[in-house]
């Protein structure tokens, strides 16, 4: 009897202390420990929905070369390649709001749980009031998924709400925020797994300058990234306003033409001798 009672409390013994790695390990984590890298990555760049058109603003005003005065006047030139150029050349900023297409990819064993993404606000000053390029929206409805309201002392991400008419008959669609994005939801990753997100930022009284500050899980950790446009961070400016309320005002200002040029408006048209011109778009 002794013989087998202690075969049997070995055999009880030798399992308990087998399966005990697994209990008080986590394999999942042990494996991400040997993984070197961020938990996952982030690639995001600035584009241009159909709802936006390529409307810009410079902080200094802008005096094109002979070649970008060239390239402006060229029939069809605001829907081209070379008029993206420009505008990154010359440092133009969205007006009014930037989209950002941020593709996340995972590069951990354990799932990632995003449980928030909130801008860090570089800058925030008064609106961009160098030069105006004014290329407005022909049309077309919103696409992204998630949208802040940079006039606020804390944005915070929220859904998209549009609305349910075309109230001036040109395609567009009214845009305002929906619930807090976050507030019953999270993003999840997995291992080699992808999230696209379309994030839009508006603003109508700033120029805001901005990161994208990521709050995460890992297991049982809670961890944070900063995501921003390979080293810059993300900008867009309101127009400028007036003390009496009118239009906003411009040194120089360049309108969308019929053939889809751009041109720079009349300059004797200025209502402020020598000051700045005042304009809508």
């Amino acid at each position: 009897m002794g013989t087998i009672v202690v075969g049997v409390a070995g055999t009880v013994l030798t399992s308990g202390l087998l399966a005990l790695p697994g209990q008080v390990l986590n394999p999942l984590a042990t494996k991400d420990k040997l993984r070197s890298g961020p938990d996952f990555s982030a690639s995001a760049d600035v584009v241009r929905l159909d709802d936006e058109g390529r409307s810009a603003v410079t902080q200094d005003e802008f005096r094109p070369s002979a070649a970008q005065a060239r390239l402006l006047t060229r029939p069809n030139s605001a829907a081209t390649a070379g008029f993206t150029r420009l505008l990154r050349s010359i440092d133009a900023v969205n007006l009014d709001a930037v989209t950002v297409r941020v593709t996340l990819t995972g590069h951990r064993n354990q799932q990632i749980d995003i449980e928030d993404i909130r801008p860090l606000i570089v800058t925030r000053t008064a609106p961009l009031s160098g030069s105006l390029l004014c290329v407005p929206p022909q049309g077309g409805a919103p696409t992204m998924n998630m949208v802040y309201d940079m006039d606020r002392l804390l944005p915070v991400a929220h859904d998209v709400k549009f609305g349910s008419d075309d109230a001036h008959g040109d395609g567009n669609h009214e845009q305002g925020l929906g619930p807090p994005f976050f507030a019953q939801r999270t993003i999840t990753l997995h291992d080699n797994e992808q999230q696209v997100l379309l994030i839009r930022a508006t603003t109508r009284r700033h120029y805001v300058a901005f990161r994208l500050e990521v709050d995460y899980m890992l297991g049982s950790r809670r961890k944070k990234a900063v995501i921003d446009e390979h080293g810059k961070p993300f900008r867009t400016s309101a127009l400028v306003p007036t003390s009496a309320g009118g239009r906003p005002a411009y040194r120089s200002v360049y309108t969308l033409q019929e053939d889809y040029s751009v041109r720079r408006a009349d300059p004797s048209a200025s209502t402020v001798p020598n000051g700045p011109r005042k304009v809508t778009c």
